[in-house]
């Protein structure tokens, strides 16, 4: 999550590979993976403004820019990565002259680049500002569009004819003596959908007041309603917004009320509430580290996690549109959360079990005292209109902040609160695979103020290696899911040709745990640190013609490009041809590596003097038949995979003899 307001010299970017012990319950080992690293680092980018110097990308195909926001300065550098391996800046966007105080978030479609910005106050109503590729405003709105209060993320829907932001509405205190808050001390959430297909943008902006009524619906069905004297309005805190591939739905992630929002483009209306419920932590394939003891231990633990998503990306297949989220967690902390009094000194949400769990009920299974330093929240799941919460609250059930996990929903467009339909979680693979790859580091964050990695272990009792960022895409004829951990510092990379299952293909981390975060912003030595924004950019789109992956690190404020290499099948095993009566029979074994699809066959190529014959097969052996004409000639055969992106190597049979 953005609390809105590296270079790397000398490190070789790395690409890890796992075997099926590491996957977790119900995944194995993929072809793609046993075909080598789906990541190839080709580039980076340095803002050279140190933390906070990249945050969100956007990428425009037709000038092979990029957009970043830079919150260290408060402006959107354009980077020029026609050549990702030197990507050269072009120039910047500074809005201060505006009254902008922070660059939230940046989208860009068709050469129209939109940036999210607040103004003054988290508090105050955002704008969208509107550029084109050159960072020239748009003098019809050269003052921005006004939006909702923290557009914390801006997006185009695929057609292009709206943006979408997310407004956060974030509170400042949950001090009052009124009974309810006012707007200036926790403001409504809000959708904006701005229509830029009209000679000027115009913007409706949506809020939640219409589910004022439905604060134990949303909890009934999984999802928070908690702020102290707050609205559910003011309560609901958007997030993340993605739209749907036919540009009719948006969904919003609710992170801090683990929900989702669905939002009718057409009618403007923010339509239904899901509640993503609670994932056990209590059963094989679902475990996590919750103790800070400096060695990886994924156990199966007596607590319960809610999702809490960041990012969000859709996904379409089979006709249904589902929902990739990467369940990163967010605690809330502000004065009077627990009911204290006192204006200037916030109070956390986020709470060790040891202080607040309640175990003098003999019915309640007993947490494990190992995990006493885990940090959970007293607002377990009720409405804490109903419920007062203090900090002396105790709970029954210890809940988690996030899921250390990305997952698949089937998108829900129906009206009303509803609980979203989770189709699969990658349950506690991220913790395996970081834990192999990088045992060292296992939930080891980046110390801000030392500039060094933290100890091994040391993020296990709080949120573990948060995924936040996550983008998909299509290329080679698979869908591709990719997930930034925050925490962790890497990328994960899973095919989705099935969304219900998606099957793990890759992991890279370029950062550099020998070197340090803050020795001179021109000269940092981390590499890069704290993935933030996922760009997922097709081959068609691509400057190399392959599909490519950027990323950016809010710490060490660079953009990483890697590309996702197109992977033909391999060669074909034990090839032997016999000659025969008019015939040739090419037996072998299949290749062992598939490439990045499942569509495969083999072909086989026999020569002579007399002419050239092919035949193509799925099966273990072809025969081709030789005309009368090319009989009595040595042939001498090739064989080779092919799929739909190309062919393999070829492999050479000994000759034989055809009569």
């Amino acid at each position: 999550m953005r609390k809105h307001n590296i270079l790397l010299s000398g490190v070789t970017a790395v690409a890890f590979l796992v075997g099926a012990s590491a996957i977790g319950t119900g995944s194995h080992v993929s072809a793609q993976t046993e075909n080598g690293a789906g990541f190839k680092y080709i580039g980076r980018w340095n803002s050279t403004s140190g933390i906070g110097g990249a945050e969100i990308s956007a990428y425009d195909p037709a000038s092979q820019r990029l957009f970043v926001t830079n919150g260290a300065t408060n402006q959107i550098d354009i980077v020029n990565i026609s050549n990702p391996s030197k990507p050269i800046k072009v120039s910047s966007i500074d809005l201060a002259a505006k009254g902008v105080t922070g660059v939230q978030s940046v989208a860009v479609k068709d050469g129209l680049v939109a940036v999210a910005a607040t103004m003054a106050k988290a508090q105050y109503n955002g704008r969208i500002f509107f550029a084109n590729i050159d960072g020239v405003l748009q003098a019809n709105v050269a003052d921005g569009v006004e939006v909702g209060a923290l557009p914390d993320h801006v997006s185009f829907t695929p057609d292009g004819n709206y943006v979408l932001v997310a407004g956060e509405g974030e509170p400042s205190t949950y001090c009052t003596d009124a009974t309810t808050l006012f707007d200036t001390q926790d403001p409504l959430g809000t959708v904006s959908i701005i229509d830029v297909s009209v000679p000027k943008p115009l913007a409706t902006t949506l809020d939640f007041k219409s589910f004022a009524e439905r604060a134990g619906a949303i909890v009934f069905q999984g999802g928070r309603i908690f702020g102290p004297k707050s609205t559910v309005a003011q309560d609901l805190e958007p997030e993340y917004i993605a739209a749907s591939a036919d540009s009719k739905y948006a969904y919003v992630t609710l992170q801090e009320n683990n929900a989702i929002a669905t939002v009718d483009l057409g009618s403007k209306k923010i339509i239904q509430i899901s509640g993503l419920g609670y994932k056990s932590y209590n059963s094989d394939g679902k475990g996590l580290d919750a103790i800070s003891d400096g060695t990886a231990l994924i156990a199966k633990q007596n607590v319960m996690g809610m999702y809490q998503p960041d990012g969000i990306a859709t996904l379409t297949a089979n006709d249904t549109t589902y929902l990739i989220t990467a369940n990163e967690g967010d605690a809330r902390e502000y004065p009077c959360l627990l009911g204290g009094t006192d204006g200037a000194k916030a109070e956390k949400e986020a709470q060790k079990i040891s202080g607040v769990y309640d175990s003098t009920d003999s019915g309640i299974t007993a947490v494990n005292t190992a995990v006493g330093s885990l940090e959970v929240t007293q607002f377990a799941p009720a409405n804490a209109q109903v419920a007062k919460i203090t900090s002396a609250t105790k709970v029954k059930t210890a809940y988690t902040f996030g899921t250390r996990s990305f997952s698949v929903w089937k998108a829900n467009n129906l009206e009303g609160v509803d609980t979203a339909d989770l189709k699969w979680d990658s349950g506690d693979a991220i913790e395996k695979i970081t834990s192999t790859v990088r045992p060292s580091y296992f939930n080891a964050d980046w110390n801000t103020t030392s500039g060094f990695v933290n100890a091994v272990d040391a993020r296990s009792t709080k949120k573990g290696p948060e995924p936040e960022g996550v983008a998909v895409g299509q290329a080679y004829g698979t869908n591709w899911i990719v997930v930034g951990l925050e925490r962790d510092g890497g990328l994960l990379l899973y095919d989705a040709t099935n969304p219900e299952a998606p099957v793990f293909v890759d992991y890279i981390n370029t950062s550099n745990p020998s070197g340090n975060l803050l020795a001179g912003k021109y000269s940092s030595t981390a590499g890069d640190v704290s993935p933030e924004g996922i760009v997922f950019v097709s081959p068609e789109d691509s400057p190399t013609g392959k599909a490519l992956v950027l990323a950016s690190y809010e710490l060490s404020g660079t953009v990483g490009i890697y590309e996702i290499p197109q992977k033909l099948p391999g060669t074909p095993r034990n090839v032997i041809a016999r000659g025969g009566n008019g015939k040739i029979m090419v037996s072998y074994k299949p290749t062992k590596t598939i490439g990045w699809t499942g569509q495969l066959w083999y072909s086989a190529v026999c020569r002579s003097s007399k002419g050239t014959v092919k035949a193509t097969s799925t099966r273990n052996s072809i025969v081709l038949d030789i005309p009368a004409s090319k009989r009595g000639a040595t042939y001498k055969c090739n064989m080779s995979a092919v799929s739909a992106l190309g062919s393999g190597e070829s492999v050479k049979a000994l000759p034989v003899v055809v009569k």
